[in-house]
């Protein structure tokens, strides 16, 4: 199965070649920002930064949006209970102006 990946600089979801080289431009993909030369600066100056190599800031970057492993934050299960009514939206519920 292909990894699919995430651009730190960008955030736009790229599928690079299984061989991580672009035959066609002569470059090695990054796990870490797409082919932009202005995101593989922002993701130079995130390494420097971090002290992260490039490797690890792709992967909590696929699983900050859900790609790998666990989400770093809960998404919300909101289910409808039986018999009962729907919750309301924050600040749409009736007020004595309405």
């Amino acid at each position: 199965m292909r990894s699919i990946y995430v651009c730190i600089g960008c955030a736009a979801i790229y599928l690079p070649p299984e061989t991580m080289v672009y035959p066609s431009l002569g470059m090695t993909a990054s796990p870490a920002h797409c082919t932009q030369p202005g995101c593989a600066a922002a993701v130079r100056e995130a390494v420097a930064l971090s002290g992260l190599s490039e490797d690890r800031l792709g992967e909590l970057a696929r699983r900050a949006i859900g790609l790998e492993g666990e989400p770093r934050r809960p998404r919300l299960n909101r289910r409808a209970t039986r018999g009962r009514r729907a919750t309301a939206a924050p600040g749409g519920g009736r007020g004595k102006l309405r």
